[in-house]
């Protein structure tokens, strides 16, 4: 065997993280990206939601349903939004494009 052939056979070795530590990482960074869009998802879904168009009776109807609705929004916004004040974090509103 020559000296050469020796030298070709040194093996690759890649800095990729390994272990449970990088998939528990993984996980935490794809249940923070699900968060984002599930928030989206929310927010999407009020867009759809216009009771300008419902007509008295219809909104007297539902009021009720409507108002736990919009209260249990409100709570968890509010919930959600505490949170991030609580670490030092500010909430402020994007900027136009």
């Amino acid at each position: 065997m020559r000296s050469n052939d020796s030298a070709s056979l040194v093996p690759v070795v890649r800095s990729l993280p390994v272990g449970p530590r990088h998939a528990i990482d993984r996980l935490r960074s794809r249940e923070r990206l699900e968060s984002i869009a599930r928030l989206r998802a929310a927010v999407h879904a009020m867009t759809s939601v216009d009771v300008a168009d419902w007509d008295d009776s219809a909104l007297t109807d539902h009021l009720e349903d409507l108002s736990a609705t919009l209260v249990a929004l409100d709570a968890q916004v509010t919930r959600v939004a505490d949170q991030v004040r609580a670490r030092g974090f500010r909430i402020s509103e994007p900027r136009a494009a």
